[in-house]
Formats: structure tokens, sequence, C-alpha cells
């Protein structure tokens, strides 16, 4: 493929500053907006099947867009057909390149008559004529092996055996319009970057879609490959990168890594790439042996739960309504707290524990172990009532490394590791990090879980969690609604629950009972008994 996608390293070259001198063969054929109504391109059919025929393309309104953005606009509208642009040319508001063994990307923008939306001005499409067979290869001939060599020499980096492709159409010593998203143009790069005997390739922010030009790799010992922030949608699009040694990968800034947990995503990884040891940055193994992660799930089947769980409980804790979380604890549930100091760390001069030991349920710290159960809290009231003995926080959910150590269909263990800030409850109070580990261990009753025992322990932050902590910013959720609790807070929620199920003031009235006038779970209750028809028509106003 490579060798034929451009003419003639032994033959005399036309250059940009030539590209007025190509003269149009008399033989052209000029589609415009008129012609393309007369089935001009069924008529030529085998024009644009011909690979020695050149096609000029003429931008009309260009304007003052530059070269890159232009021909950009134009390759993006043709995906994923071929269009390989040269001797790009400016004149006035209009801009013309040519190219050839383009024929389905032809037909693509006459289908669209001729006319390609302009990302960047609205209403203001650019406007095409094609005229096919301007020139042959046999008047044309173009070399631009040589330009693209150096380019690659001066990218490459021999001491680490790394070629850096990064951006790679924007280099300014190239001479021609050279984007990768383009696959034969990938395809031929590639081709020519062999000859470095490369270990690693850099290929980030280059708008790749495919893959496929991967193989012209194959056969030499790459075992790194930078893929960043290009378009890949599917991790199947991997499949030429088993015929290579990779070690080590980087696909993040993809769409595809939307579509993936952690656990699904490493392991599809893996189906392509066996002897992965990086991924992202993230050692997986070395040398043969698992490494640390920093989260870990025994079953990938209780991701959904810990997100659900960790997202609920988080976000009440840190509201100013604790309460919320009473019926998420069992009402037989055990919690104990401890605390500790850590000196000579940044969070060391204002740490403040006292609130936290005099709950502190520390046995090494006992003097009279028949004291063990004194801070041992029992029962949903208990531990809501000490939680809400405890400063009000913020956590910071990017600092969190979360354990599930143990998942079934009756219980789960999970362990949460992280930051929080003590918010100030007056102007005086300083603002104090510090950092927690909570291990709660859930029990599934009727399908739903809920708490039966946990263990909470806190301590001043250490200067290495400070310094990372709360870099990100926390994405805005929507107020959780307290439990209803004075008789005028509960009318008002009976009136709410009236106008969104149109259900009559008896049955909005069961469902907030039956939920402790929980809003949210009352409205899940609604739904719930809709759905098995549960709910008689007489419950419904008229």
């Amino acid at each position: 493929m490579a060798s034929t996608l451009f003419f003639g390293s032994e033959s005399q070259s036309i250059t940009n500053l030539d590209a007025k001198k190509i003269r149009q063969s008399p033989h052209a054929i000029v589609v415009n907006d008129f012609s393309i109504q007369t089935g001009i391109l069924y008529k030529n059919k085998e024009v644009l099947e011909n690979p020695i025929y050149w096609h000029k393309f003429i931008v009309n309104n260009a304007e003052d867009f530059s070269r890159d953005l232009v021909l950009k606009t134009i390759l993006d509208h043709v995906q994923p057909m071929d269009l390989i642009p040269v001797f790009f040319l400016k004149e006035g508001s209009s801009a013309s390149f040519l190219a050839r063994n383009c024929g389905a990307a032809i037909e693509k923008i006459c289908k669209d008559n001729l006319i390609i939306d302009n990302p960047y001005v609205k209403n203001q499409p650019f406007k095409l004529t094609i005229i096919l067979r301007f020139s042959t290869t046999n008047d044309v001939k173009i070399d631009v092996s040589k330009n693209i060599s150096k380019v690659l020499r001066k990218r490459t980096n021999p001491a680490t055996a790394t070629i850096n492709l990064e951006n790679f159409y924007q280099d300014s010593d190239l001479t021609e319009f050279c984007i990768l998203s383009q696959p034969k143009l990938m395809s031929y790069v590639l081709h020519l970057s062999r000859l470095a005997k490369p270990k690693a390739i850099i290929l980030s922010n280059n708008e790749i879609r495919s893959l496929v030009p991967i193989e012209a790799l194959w056969g030499i010992n790459v075992t790194s490959l930078d893929l960043r922030n290009n378009l890949i949608m599917s991790l199947t699009e991997l499949e030429p990168l088993t015929q290579l040694k990779i070690t080590e990968l980087w696909l993040e800034g993809n769409p595809l890594c939307d579509n993936y947990d952690e656990h699904t995503y490493i392991q599809r990884v893996k189906e392509y790439c066996p002897k992965i040891e990086r991924l992202d940055g993230v050692l997986l193994k070395h040398n043969g042996f698992p490494s640390f992660r920093r989260n870990f799930l025994c079953n990938s089947c209780g991701h959904n739960l810990v997100d659900q769980f960790l997202d609920y409980y988080f976000t009440s804790y840190d509201s100013s309504n604790r309460g919320m979380l009473k019926n998420l604890y069992h009402k037989g549930a055990l919690f104990s707290l401890t605390a500790d100091y850590h000196s000579t760390q940044l969070s060391s001069a204002s740490a403040q524990l006292k609130r936290y030991k005099t709950h502190s349920r520390n046995l090494l710290s006992l003097a009279d172990l028949s004291r063990s159960d004194l801070n041992l809290q029992q029962g949903s009231k208990a531990i809501i009532d000490l939680l809400n003995l405890l400063p009000p926080s913020e956590h910071d959910p990017y600092s969190f490394t979360v354990d599930l150590i143990h998942y079934s269909d009756v219980c789960a263990i999970v362990v949460v590791t992280g930051v929080f800030k003590e918010l100030p409850e007056t102007i005086l109070d300083a603002e104090r990090f510090m950092g927690f580990n909570r291990c709660f261990a859930l029990e599934s009753i009727n399908g739903e879980y809920c708490i039966i025992n946990e263990q909470m322990h806190v301590f001043n932050a250490l200067t290495s969690q400070q310094v990372k902590a709360f870099k990100h910013e926390r994405p805005i959720r929507p107020q959780m609604l307290p439990p209803a609790q004075t008789a005028k807070q509960k009318s008002q929620v009976i009136t709410a629950m009236k106008l969104i199920t149109n259900l009559t003031t008896e049955w909005a009235k069961k469902c907030l009972e039956e939920c402790h006038y929980d809003f949210k779970s009352a409205l899940a209750l609604f739904v719930d008994l809709y759905k098995v028809d549960k709910i008689p028509a007489d419950g419904f106003q008229n």
C-alpha cells in the first residue's frame, strides 16, 4: 500500500510552489451545481475508478480559513472514505487541491450537492467544484517520502528508540497535509518509521479512528504505544495489536474509555495485548506478578452496588441532615469509631480530634477492658445520633480508594479510604483536612442492601494525602430532600406527591408513611406499585 501511495522517488517532482503550473487536461470534466444534475458521475464512472487520474477540488468560498481547517473539515465529512489532498493552493477567496484514488469520497460529496458544513461558521457551508481528470500521473508526479522521512528523523529519540508522532499534521516542516486520521496516510507514515526500528511510538492527539494501519508495524519490536486523546470508539479496534508484543499502552481520552468499568476495561485490553504490564500509566503486573491497584473489586458484578452505595452514603453524610442515612443502617447494626493523631504532617498543627476520641473505641487505649462495649453503638438510632455529633464535612470522592473484598447475593464488604475536610462551624474555625478508613459490612434483605456493621477510623490527614486532595471540582448534585418531620412539612410533601403522581390524598399519604416521609423513597414505591397494578382506580384523582 505504502509503495503505491505516492509517485516516483526517481522522477521529477512538482512542489507546492509549482502548483500553479499544473495545466488542466483538455479532457477534464467539470462537476458543479449544474452538471451534477445531469448524471455526470454515472456517465464517467470509469474515470472515478481509474487510479492514474488526478482530480481537482476547488473550495469556492475558503475565504480567510487556513489550509488545515479547510482540509480537516473536508476529510471529516468524507470519513471513512480515503481522500489524500496534495498541492494545496490558496488564491483569493478560493482554495484548491489535487487528489486521486478517491472515487467514493467524490460520490459522497456529490451526494451532498457539493456542500460541506463549516463547523466554525454556521449557515456558511463550504461550496465545492470538482474537476475530474484534471491531470494524470504521467504529467504530475509527487514524492513526499523524503520530506516525511526528514520529519520522522527529527521526531525520533535514538536513545530510547521512541518516535513521537503527536499532532503530526501540525508539524511545520511537513510540506503536504499529512493527517494520521486518514488510514492510508497513517499506514504510509508508519511504514517509513520502520527504518528507525522503534520500540515505542506516540500517536496521541491525531484524531485516529481506525487502528488497521498499525499492521504496518508488524514484524518489528514495538512494545509501547501511546494512543491518548484520539477518536477510537471500541476496544475491538485493538485487533491489529494482537500481532505486536505490547507491554505498555495508553488509551485514555478516547470515547471507548467511557464504555467500560475498570475491571472489564483491563480484562478486554488483555485479550488484545496479553503481555501488557502498564495500562494508562498504571502498573498491572511486574515480572509476571499482579501489582498494586487503586481500586479492587473481588467480583465485577458488584460494581454497580459499590457505585450507588458510596454515592448515596457520602452525599447524605456530607449533607445538613445525616438522618437520611437512618434507613441505610439495619435496626440492629453495630458501629465503632477510632481516632488517631499523626505528628509531623501538614495537618498536625491544626488537628483537633477531641470530638472523635470522646467516642473512640480504641481497645489498645482502654485501661479497663470491661468498658470495651461502652462506645460500641448498636441500632440505627444510636448510630445516627453519634454521626450527628461529629463535625460537618465534605469528602473528596477523587481521593477514594475502594476495595470490595467480598460480594454475593447475601452480603458484601466494602472498605473505603480517602480524605475529607471538616467544614468551619464558626468564623473562628479553621478548615481541617482529615483522613479516614471505613469498613462497611452490608447484608441483603429483600433484595436491598443495608449496613449491619461499620468500623470507622479517623486521623489528621497525611501530608501525601493533603497535597493531592480537592484538586478536582466536585460535580454539582441536586440537593436531597430530607424526610419531613413537622406536621407542616408532611402536609407540603403530601401535596407535592399528589401533584407529581396524581394520587389521592389518602394514597399519597400511604406511600409517604410507608417510607417514613422520605420523598425519594415514596416516589420509588409509587413506581413499583404502579408497575404491578397495585393501586386501584379510585386511588387516583379524577
